[in-house]
């Protein structure tokens, strides 16, 4: 971010990591995840005026966020090019107890996101922002969706990835950080 507006900067930055890690996890990948942020600095930027009238800037942000992830999911079903789940990398542990450990906690990285590759876009999403730590009224304001439909496609969407994850052999138990 450029010097030339601080105000942006200050509006904006304290919320890139969490932008990111969320990006992330809607995205299954770096690259991506990177262009949703891009994306949505563009779009801040072009708000600017709307982004100082918010008293937390943070849930449009991801309101926004979301959206370009639905866009851009929206545009690839209906390109002939599509992704396997070897598109989707795994990320890697900071602290390595031993290789065995290191081992199978990639494993079970992997399968974790190949069984979200297979969900559909919007219980990815889901998901993804609720693992982020977003309450219910959270997301009803980035999704516009009641609570009662966002507790009833949650659940789906948590037995949905359950199931993905039985049928991959044993489901790993996660320790999700922030």
């Amino acid at each position: 971010m450029t010097t030339a507006h601080p105000e942006f900067r200050d509006l904006v930055a304290p919320h890139l990591q969490a932008l990111f890690r969320s990006a992330y996890r809607l995205t299954g990948n770096r690259a991506d995840a990177e262009d949703v942020v891009q994306e949505v600095c563009v779009r801040a930027y072009a708000h600017l005026s709307t982004i100082r009238t918010l008293e937390q800037p943070k849930g449009w942000l991801f309101k926004i966020a979301y959206r370009v992830f639905v866009d851009g999911a929206r545009r690839r079903a209906r390109s002939p090019v599509r992704a396997t789940a070897e598109d989707f990398d795994a990320t890697r542990a900071t602290e390595e107890p031993s290789p065995d450990d290191h081992a199978e906690g990639e494993l079970a990285e992997r399968r974790v996101l190949a069984a979200l590759a297979k969900l559909d876009n919007d219980q990815r999403a889901l998901l993804a922002l609720h693992v982020e730590g977003y309450s219910l009224s959270e997301l009803q304001t980035i999704t516009d969706l009641s609570t009662d439909v966002l507790k009833a496609r949650l659940y789906r969407a948590r037995v949905r990835l359950g199931k993905l994850l039985a049928r991959a052999g044993k489901a790993p138990v996660l320790a999700l950080e922030k």
